[in-house]
């Protein structure tokens, strides 16, 4: 009976070091200074922001979906299941989950056992035009963009999000002006690349100016992991 007892409190000490674990950061300094002994530098604390790229003939399939939706004055609208889903184990859908999938076994480092996305969404942007700051619903949001604007002045890039840069480029925030932390990043649109993060991380988008279009893809999802 002893036995019985001691294997029920060895997988409840297991279950609870797993339930923790995630919320642990990984000591895995990111870069060193140049002085002797040298000086590690960490960033362990905050949310993880996944960043990856998706094939060259999904981009293409999703163009040409938003460009009929923007020649009839779209701006901003929905992707439906016939767009999101066509394409088998290449499909949108498909892509996202797997994405979704590995940035829940990184951060929390358990694998889901199940990825729901809520909604799926593009906006079509250009100049002058911001994206306030704001969270998202669900678990977890992505953004994928699918045109990027011509590169911004230099004149803009030598400005910071804060004095009123004017680049396009996405920025996540965790917090304001707190000394020994960095609560600001900031990514420029490039076509291809998706970003995936907690849905209540705050983020949003600076305008652009000169020519082209920002046109990004966003979801919402739920994650559920395994204990």
């Amino acid at each position: 009976m002893t036995g019985g007892t001691d294997e029920v409190h060895r997988r409840e000490a297991a279950h609870k070091r797993r339930a923790l674990r995630k919320y642990e950061a990984a000591l895995a300094p990111p870069g060193r200074d140049g002085g002797e002994p040298p000086l590690e530098m960490f960033s362990p604390f905050g949310p993880m922001i996944g960043r990856t790229r998706v094939s060259a003939d999904l981009l293409a399939h999703l163009n040409a979906f938003a460009d009929g939706e923007a020649a009839s004055g779209g701006r901003e609208f929905l992707v439906p299941p016939s767009v999101a889903c066509a394409g088998g184990a290449s499909a949108l859908v498909a892509v996202i989950e797997d994405r979704l999938r590995r940035y829940v076994l990184a951060a929390e480092g358990v694998p889901a056992k199940r990825i729901v996305i809520d909604r799926i969404w593009i906006v079509s942007q250009f100049a002058a035009t911001p994206s306030p700051v704001h969270f998202h619903s669900g678990d977890l949001s992505g953004v994928l963009y699918l045109k990027a604007p011509e590169p911004p002045p230099e004149s803009e890039l030598d400005r910071t999000y804060i004095s009123g840069r004017q680049a396009g480029y996405l920025n996540f925030l965790t917090g304001g002006k707190q000394r020994f932390a960095r609560t600001l990043l900031s990514v420029p649109p490039e076509t291809g690349v998706l970003y995936t993060f907690p849905g209540w991380l705050l983020h949003g988008v600076e305008p652009f100016t000169g020519p082209g279009e920002r046109r990004s893809l966003s979801f919402n999802a739920s994650a559920e992991a395994e204990a």
